[in-house]
């Protein structure tokens, strides 16, 4: 765990099934995301972030497992 300006950084270790399925969550809960005000804007932005990223990593998985 690594702190950088007050916020902490944390690492754990997923196989590429747990990635799929935080991947499958994340485009799920974009698609029924409330809005503003019910939830905060920034909560959009930060789910579009996580999905390009988990994204990232399945293509990633896919390149190095070819």
């Amino acid at each position: 765990m690594e702190e950088s300006n007050g916020n902490f950084d944390y690492q754990i270790n997923l196989r590429i099934e747990d990635i799929r399925l935080l991947h499958h969550c994340v485009e799920r809960r974009i698609e029924r995301w409330e809005g503003y005000p019910a939830r905060p804007i920034d909560e959009q932005e930060h789910l579009w972030y996580l999905r390009d990223n988990l994204n990232r990593m399945i293509f990633d998985y896919a390149y190095r497992e070819l």
